[in-house]
């Protein structure tokens, strides 16, 4: 058999043909081929066809299915019913589209284009990073699309950039300047030192240099000191701990990763690349040298984790991967010392143990990042999540609320809102916990009587006189989540009060966490069929508020929203829970079997079955 000069598909002799070849056989010379296809590729590039036209082919058949079958894209053999639906005793409908035009919105007076690119702006679901993320056969999806955001993200836009330096510095600074915090170039690694001509006499530019580079060295010694004392700990942890089952520590490897220019520059990263879930170290007032050793070494794990940029490798990401199992025997460790022997009225232990609390929610981000490692995320789930939320109950930080304003100075208010935000993003996991992998919540919503966390913008303030001018224009919310949710989910209000209307996307993140638990219980308890259009209308609500709110969000901040743009995914998918559990299809999900299975392979199979535009 002949092959084809352009597509080298075979040919066949027209003689051997019936008629019937016609749909095989170029049009242009007497070449038939075994493939209609293949005759196709070849008449576009024929020899014979000279500047002669293709003639349209002929649309196949139509395919023909169920509702059902189509939505799940399974095999239909178009019956009315099928044997599909017959088998699973559904309701087999042919109607995908409303038949009728009669009631048909009208079109709006205005442009057309406008129109469509601002509905589409507002109305889709970003589910393809939720879909991969639960995907276990892909990894590294959250640090790629931290990497992606741009640097400063949920900081705010500044109109300042720092200045380029010509030459690398190799000072070291053991605390976060505010500098620090302003977007920079992606090639820049260091920042010039401070230059003195134009504001000191030659003696005076002598005397405060030599202060400067002295102040340097002696930051840059403390930390190094803190560091060996850092790999001292945990070597003594793994030799006298008989639990501790890691990797052994290759202290040649951990000097490189936790070297000074590192971890300065890994907490520099994490500053600026921020994930959203995890805003709680306030970096005005953050001192590497004075942390403790457990949040010292989360930071840069966490830093080196998010230090990803597009068209780079993977080098830190996967060297920090390394370090997870080490650090995460040795945080809880620390924890669990801590909490046997503190004493509860010492303001020291207080901060100490607000520190150890921080670095255990951070090193639970950091394991449930990744989906393929089983073990490490049943650990995650079962044990480290329970540690942090019962830390916080002892500690008696739950519940925290803000006192008036005007009665708490700066220093106050940055430890209430640290605490704040410890407690709540340490809720919204456990929501997140309980959607991935049906791990019943541990929190109870009776229990989130502490407020909110503030705006952004007061957070970040970095001196006691920038605080007291930014609180005059952002006040702290006296809504705390046991007030808001009951608020969410009357079903004789149809509408929405001024409050829940002024609420930010920060909050509604929470918010929608937190009907996370209220879905769980309500299914376990067999409530849903009753409570479902409760339930539904709870996330309509939160669908409006979150519209609003990206609103009145100015577009410039809209691009430092960072993680925050998947949130919508949360709850369209929320609302597909809700409305399968209520229906007869309930049965052929394993995921809403709500069985724990510390991994999302249920729900990732949930989302393809009936999340079929995912």
């Amino acid at each position: 058999m002949d092959l084809c000069t352009a597509c080298q598909l075979p040919v066949d002799d027209a003689a051997h043909h019936c008629p019937c070849t016609s749909s095989r056989k170029c049009p242009f010379c007497s070449a038939v081929f075994s493939r209609p296809d293949g005759a196709r590729r070849h008449a576009k590039t024929c020899p014979q066809r000279g500047s002669r036209t293709l003639r349209e082919g002929k649309r196949g058949r139509k395919t023909r299915s169920c509702d059902q079958c189509s939505r799940l894209k399974v095999h239909c053999n178009a019956q009315n019913p099928c044997e599909r639906c017959i088998s699973r005793n559904l309701a087999c409908t042919y109607s995908r589209c409303c038949p009728t035009t009669t009631n048909r919105q009208p079109a709006a007076p205005h442009d057309e284009s406008h129109v469509t690119q601002a509905s589409s702006s507002r109305t889709s679901v970003p589910k393809s990073f939720l879909l991969n993320f639960t995907d276990e056969r892909q990894d590294f999806i959250t640090e790629c699309a931290v990497g992606e955001e741009p640097d400063g993200a949920l900081l705010g836009p500044t109109s300042v950039t720092a200045t380029p330096s010509p030459t690398p510095s190799e000072t070291c600074l053991d605390y976060i300047n505010p500098i620090l915090l302003l977007p920079f170039d992606e090639n820049q690694t260091h920042l010039e030192p401070l230059e003195f001509e134009r504001l000191y006499g030659t003696e005076e530019q002598d005397l405060l240099g030599a202060f400067v580079d002295q102040n340097r060295r002696l930051k840059g010694d403390l930390l190094a000191a803190r560091l060996h004392q850092l790999e001292w700990e945990i070597t003594e942890h793994i030799t006298s701990s008989p639990s501790y089952q890691g990797p052994l520590l290759n202290p040649v490897s951990f000097r490189q990763f936790f070297s000074v220019s590192n971890v300065q520059s890994f907490a520099m990263i994490l500053c600026r690349k921020r994930h959203y879930q995890y805003p709680l170290i306030h970096w005005p007032t953050f001192c590497l040298g004075e942390a403790s050793l457990p949040l010292l070494m989360v930071v840069a794990l966490t830093g080196a984790t998010y230090s990803y940029r597009p068209g780079q490798g993977l080098g830190n990401v996967t060297e920090a991967r390394k370090l997870y199992h080490l650090a995460d025997a040795f945080v809880f460790q620390r924890l669990k010392t801590f909490l046997r022997e503190m004493s509860p009225s010492s303001e020291v232990h207080q901060v100490e143990g607000v520190q150890l609390c921080q670095a255990a929610l951070l090193m639970y981000g950091l394991e449930t990042l990744s989906m393929t490692d089983s073990a490490m995320y049943r650990v995650a789930v079962t044990e480290r999540l329970p540690a942090v939320v019962a830390a916080l109950r002892r500690l008696q930080l739950v519940g925290t609320r803000h006192s008036p304003p005007g009665d708490d100075d700066w220093q106050t208010f940055v430890h209430r809102e640290q605490v704040i935000r410890l407690v709540t993003w340490t809720f919204a996991v456990d929501g997140l916990a309980t959607l991935c992998c049906n791990n019943p919540p541990i929190f109870s919503m009776l229990e989130i009587s502490g407020s909110l966390p503030c705006n952004p913008a007061l957070w970040d303030a970095d001196s006691e006189k920038a605080f007291i001018m930014l609180r005059q224009e952002y006040k702290t919310s006296s809504l705390s989540l046991k007030i808001i949710m009951p608020r969410l989910l009357d079903s004789a209000s149809i509408g929405l009060d001024d409050d829940l209307e002024n609420l930010s996307p920060f909050d509604l993140h929470i918010v929608i966490c937190a009907l996370q638990p209220i879905i769980f219980n309500s299914h376990v308890a067999m409530l849903l069929p009753q409570q479902s259009g409760t339930l539904l209308q709870a996330l309509s609500k939160w669908k409006h508020l979150w519209e609003r709110a990206l609103d009145i969000t100015s577009p410039q901040y809209k691009q430092y929203l960072g993680m925050a743009k998947n949130i919508p995914a949360i709850e369209h998918l929320s609302r597909r829970i809700v409305q399968v559990a209520s229906s007869p299809e309930a049965g052929s999900s394993r995921y809403l079997e709500r069985v724990p299975s510390y991994g999302a392979k249920e729900l990732h199979s949930f989302m393809k079955d009936f999340m079929s535009d995912a």
